[in-house]
């Protein structure tokens, strides 16, 4: 049985919303980031700095997540709060633009299980050799898949490229006119607030005595983050029981994780993925009910049951 309706009742419920929630999981990932850059002014030392650093990468994680949120208008009760925090301090924080991100990500969902799907090519190549794994997750360590990445953000917002976080490359037509137009295009998408984001991150520092520290920042940026969103992918989609269908019980996975993977690779219950394809209007605090509510009715397929991103991987490499 890999079909299941809720009640009305037990819809509402689920996509109850709350300020005061949402901005509870807004200050989780804000916390992180002032804990670890506290950390290292407190106690300069090459350990803290590599911790503050994992830090910084787990609240850049939260950041994507809580674009992700209020692209779907879940994260707050009041639309207009949803919008500004999920473009202000969410998106720009990272180089991202959450009104493109809603735009190519609605694609995704409306999509998910066909050929057109946006976010496949991600996927679907999976089951791959352990040598390949190793080698995807090298190019993210080594800093490679970072520095792509701020190049085409930047150029994603000076609307040279489509706005898509999959890799693909595809030119943006009719293109703007001259350095004017591209200038003007990259002022409209807020990409001088997204630089803006990074001096005020520095000056603080500076403010602080330690303007140095932002490179922590930067690394984690340009060498966690990548690594944290690709095991992300492959657990959301990969090696799932039927990529092919549109139902969201059989293309998508839930995936049980402990405290230091939610941390890094599934904050805000992202590793609830296929609760979210089944109900995407619910905010992510309500992923957990509703997982309850499939497990219970036994719909889950084992092979989109995963008791950890470990497991995860492993089955995704033969």
């Amino acid at each position: 049985m890999n079909t299941y309706t809720l009640s009305a009742a037990q819809r509402a419920a689920l996509n109850e919303k709350s300020n005061w929630r949402g901005a509870r999981e807004v200050a989780k990932d804000w916390g992180l980031v002032l804990l670890a850059f506290g950390l290292s002014l407190a106690w300069p030392h090459p350990l803290t700095y590599v911790l503050s650093t994992l830090l910084l990468g787990c609240a850049m994680a939260g950041f994507a997540i809580l674009q992700h949120e209020t692209a779907h208008r879940s994260l707050f009760a009041t639309p207009a709060l949803n919008e500004w925090v999920g473009e202000y301090l969410a998106a720009l924080p990272i180089l991202q633009s959450m009104p493109g991100y809603r735009a190519y990500h609605m694609q995704h969902h409306r999509l998910a299980g066909t050929l057109d799907d946006p976010d496949l090519i991600m996927t679907k190549d999976y089951p791959v050799s352990p040598a390949s794994l190793r080698r995807k997750i090298r190019r993210d360590v080594s800093g490679q898949t970072g520095l792509k990445s701020i190049v085409g953000l930047l150029g994603m917002y000076a609307g040279y490229w489509q706005y898509e976080l999959t890799g693909k490359v595809e030119r943006v037509t009719p293109a703007p006119q001259g350095v004017v137009g591209y200038l003007r295009m990259f002022v409209k998408n807020n990409g001088h607030l997204a630089i803006a984001w990074q001096v005020a991150i520095w000056a603080a520092l500076y403010a602080l005595g330690n303007g140095w520290l932002y490179g922590l920042w930067a690394i984690a940026f340009i060498f966690v983050l990548p690594t944290c969103m690709r095991i992300r992918q492959i657990a959301d989609h990969a090696v799932v029981a039927d990529p092919m269908s549109t139902n969201p019980l059989l293309h998508a996975r839930s995936t049980s994780a402990n405290w230091l993977e939610k941390l890094l690779f599934a904050p805000h219950y992202e590793h609830y993925h296929l609760e979210h394809h089944f109900m995407p209007t619910a905010p992510c605090w309500q992923l957990p009910k509703l997982h309850a509510q499939l497990k219970q009715a036994g719909v889950i397929p084992e092979q989109n049951q995963a008791t950890s991103l470990f497991d995860v991987l492993r089955r995704a490499t033969t």
